[in-house]
């Protein structure tokens, strides 16, 4: 279970008991986990809070385990202050997608939406909007998981406020693996939207 004030815990019996497991690392902030469909002692987590409002905790990128927890890797982007989503591919466990925000505080940083092909040895920025503006959450099609959809945030935190829903805002989709992307608007009766990080597919598997 990810915390966003207080690491990374795990059960061992449906519950009953917690331990911590993420003690000793760089981020006591977690955002989220992305558990392998096919090895479930390979664990990722995305350091980091993403619910920025007055107060947030920082991150320093992305890490990942290979044996229950018991030792994590920092895997790179450290620079993402918050990731939002991880996202694994059933084909490939290999590939990821990492839904990474940046700095509320300022541009620039490790900020869009990022995959590897090789377990996180190396990264590729996929979907770039903006040095003001990240991508908070991303998804697979679980029929096809080439199809992807990821969602971005613009918005800004200052010192007595905070600036969310920019223009830049929006819903992204992906038919080829995040090669290119199309912004959805036709039919949603927004101009601008905020942040919204429930996500479903509806449809036979």
């Amino acid at each position: 279970m990810a915390v966003a004030s207080g690491h990374i815990w795990k059960t061992r019996n449906a519950g009953t008991t917690w331990e911590p497991v993420f003690d000793n690392y760089g981020s006591y902030s977690i955002g989220c986990l992305g558990m392998d469909p096919e090895n479930t002692n390979v664990v990722w987590a995305g350091s980091g809070e993403n619910n920025h409002q007055r107060a947030l905790g920082y991150g320093d990128g992305v890490y990942k385990t290979t044996d229950g927890g018991k030792s994590w890797k920092n895997m790179g982007l450290k620079e993402s202050r918050q990731i939002g989503m991880i996202a694994i591919d059933p084909r490939n466990t290999n590939v990821v997608y990492v839904a990474a925000e940046g700095s509320v505080w300022g541009p620039g940083g490790d900020r869009g939406l990022f995959k590897t092909t090789d377990g996180g040895k190396t990264w590729n920025k996929v979907l770039n909007i903006s040095e003001n503006t990240g991508v908070n959450n991303v998804i697979l099609d679980p029929r096809n998981p080439s199809v992807l959809y990821a969602t971005s945030e613009q918005r800004r935190r200052h010192d007595f406020t905070k600036i969310g829903g920019g223009p830049e805002s929006g819903i992204w989709k992906s038919t080829d693996a995040g090669a290119t992307w199309e912004k959805l608007a036709s039919g949603l009766p927004f101009r601008r939207c905020g942040r919204n990080r429930d996500c479903h597919f509806s449809g036979q598997s």
